[in-house]
């Protein structure tokens, strides 16, 4: 009896196997409310949030949640300077990180593979891609060892020039961590001249600041003030050129 029947077990389980497929490719009628019946058969609707689903009254998809404005990622930290805004992020950020081996040594390995192309190993603007490229200042000159933590900073997280942001590619303890290099290098490296575009900026400032007190005595002696005016314009657009 017991052969007879683990016989006929076993001749049925091919026609239980082909209805059981056809009833997942196919699927069976899930009825008015899928969600709330008790429909194992369907696989294709399943009690769960789909994207996109509107939910019970049709108002909004539940499998959706819109972002509120100004929302971000809970690990996304934007930073608060615009590229125009480098002064004033120099007066408002230190560096957060120590100045040790350990952070040197990370600052050297961004640096050897983000920042050595165009600036060199030796950071004198003399990377292998200034042969296609313009050839960026040396970090030794005077103007950029005089700069703040928080200016040299500034640059990779905003851009400058042909240089894009690196803002998205790198933390900002990396781009800390690689001030910290720049600084140990201007420690062990000479002081390099300055560059062509320093000379310039400097003369320009000098000749915008005579300008001023020139035109300023005019004014007073004239009551025209037209040198006032000619003097403070040339100082400014000198200041607008220093980045």
């Amino acid at each position: 009896m017991c052969r007879r029947h683990a016989a006929w077990c076993i001749s049925i389980l091919p026609v239980v196997s082909l209805l059981a497929t056809t009833a997942c490719e196919v699927g069976l009628p899930a009825g008015q409310e899928p969600h709330r019946q008790f429909n194992w058969t369907d696989m294709e609707d399943q009690p769960k949030i789909k994207p996109q689903r509107v939910d019970l009254f049709g108002t909004k998809p539940n499998g959706t949640i819109p972002t509120p404005a100004g929302a971000v990622a809970t690990t996304e930290h934007p930073y608060r300077f615009q590229q125009d805004q480098a002064e004033l992020a120099a007066l408002a950020m230190t560096n957060p990180l120590p100045h040790s081996p350990e952070v040197i040594a990370k600052g050297k390995s961004v640096f050897e593979n983000f920042c050595i192309v165009c600036h060199g190993p030796e950071a004198a603007g003399d990377g292998k891609v200034t042969k296609l490229f313009p050839k960026p200042p040396s970090l030794m000159r005077p103007k950029v060892r005089e700069y703040t933590d928080g200016r040299i900073f500034h640059v990779p997280m905003r851009g400058q020039g042909s240089m894009p942001s690196y803002a998205k590619q790198l933390a900002p303890e990396e781009l800390w961590s690689v001030v910290h290099y720049i600084r140990d290098m201007q420690s062990r490296l000479p002081v390099a001249p300055p560059d062509k575009r320093d000379l310039e900026a400097g003369a320009a400032a000098g000749a915008g600041e005579a300008g001023t007190g020139t035109g300023a005595g005019t004014s007073a002696g004239t009551g025209t003030g037209t040198g006032t005016t000619a003097g403070t314009g040339t100082a400014e657009a000198a200041t607008g050129g220093i980045r």
